[in-house]
């Protein structure tokens, strides 16, 4: 475990590469603890197990959970277990709305002139599909030049297209994974545009709720994850780290990228790993 990456995504959500792709590229990067955190489903966790078994790493089952809404918080989950019924009902309800959200934007991209197959988008996203998918069709079809522009015009929150989505609470999506013998983990907090201030208290607030670990190292708190690390181990959080890596080309992180800045990174994810695996291999509830 010289180098995690506890934050990587799919073809099961909104990445470019499927499991095995993941699992090739993580090898290639000397990654040898990685987790897959697919947006809001379990899919490509047994697979992603089967690889790394082949390639001989570690491997740690997540998912990222999207909560309150327009505040785009993210809750991430570790040593969830891809059969749990309770958390693919939570999930098959939520891609119900990601589907729905989708046809939306199809539908208001089509009055602005910009019409797209929504169908073959939805067929061909997987179990998550989400705006990164519509962005990659405005470029492909060259309505934008790349995805990053078709948010910043078209599909990024107040903007023509943008369609708000059904989510939980940071707090509710925290005691689902718990009860549930989960590890939740706060996202990439330099992404979540509140003052400070706003922010530690809801930290208080999450903790109280149970969240365990705070997202410090990741390219979106790059400048501040000194700032990350003390509040984490302040707070008596557990540190993770992780390149959000969706693909190439993309404003996300490279595999492994992070874990050059993360300077207790083998002692702290080999904690959360530790915890995260027991737990799932009992079936606890924490």
């Amino acid at each position: 475990m010289r180098r995690p990456d506890l934050h990587l995504h799919t073809t099961a959500s909104d990445g470019q590469f499927d499991v095995w792709q993941v699992a090739r590229l993580v090898a290639r990067a000397d990654v040898t603890l990685f987790a897959i955190t697919d947006h809001d489903t379990l899919d490509a966790l047994p697979a992603a197990a089967d690889a790394a078994y082949e390639r001989g790493l570690a491997f740690l089952p997540g998912v990222e959970i999207s909560t309150e809404g327009d505040e785009e918080v993210h809750i991430l989950g570790y040593g969830v277990r891809h059969d749990d019924p309770v958390l693919n009902e939570f999930f098959r309800t939520m891609r119900e709305d990601r589907v729905n959200r989708v046809r939306l934007i199809g539908e208001k991209l089509k009055a602005l002139g910009m019409e797209l197959p929504i169908e073959e988008i939805i067929a061909g996203a997987g179990s998550s599909v989400g705006r990164p998918h519509i962005g990659r069709a405005l470029a492909a079809r060259r309505f934008v030049q790349n995805t990053g522009e078709a948010f910043d015009r078209f599909i990024g929150k107040g903007k023509p297209a943008y369609v708000p989505r059904l989510t939980p609470t940071a707090a509710e999506a925290i005691r689902l994974l718990r009860s549930r013998g989960a590890v939740p983990v706060l996202a990439h907090p330099g992404e979540i545009r509140w003052p400070m201030e706003r922010v530690l208290e809801k930290l208080t607030e999450w903790q109280q709720a149970g969240l365990m670990g705070l997202e410090v190292y990741h390219p979106a708190n790059r400048g501040h994850c000194a700032d990350w690390d003390a509040i984490a181990r302040e707070r008596h959080l557990l540190v993770t780290g992780g390149s959000d890596f969706h693909g190439e080309g993309t404003s996300h992180g490279m595999i492994g990228e992070t874990a050059a800045e993360w300077p207790n990174a083998l002692q702290d994810a080999w904690k959360l790993y530790r915890l995260a695996k027991q737990n799932e291999s009992q079936g606890v509830t924490l």
